[in-house]
């Protein structure tokens, strides 16, 4: 998968949580967003939740990655922090498992 593949199908997820979610509490769903952290209205379940979604998505697609593992928790910056850093390493990841 190429990065504008991966970013759709992140931007994708973040919409399908924004329709569970209260207008005040929605996820802005554009590439330089802001996922988890200070200033996000995402907690640690939403983040499982939007990492599950994502992890099914790229399933679908052929590929079997775990995104909240060891290797994402230990980093110096979150992999989660924001829809282009995960986009990143979700691309890191998938080249990985090839």
């Amino acid at each position: 998968m190429n990065p504008s593949e991966i970013q759709e199908l992140v931007l994708r997820a973040i919409r399908n949580i924004n329709m569970a979610r209260k207008p005040e509490a929605q996820l802005e769903a554009s590439p330089t967003a802001r996922l988890f952290g200070d200033g996000s209205p995402l907690d640690s379940l939403g983040l499982v939740s939007l990492l599950i979604d994502i992890e099914e998505a790229l399933q679908d697609r052929g590929h079997n990655v775990t995104l909240s593992d060891a290797r994402a928790m230990s980093q110096a910056r979150s992999p989660f922090r924001s829809v282009d850093a995960l986009v990143a390493y979700i691309q890191t990841s998938l080249h990985a498992t090839q």
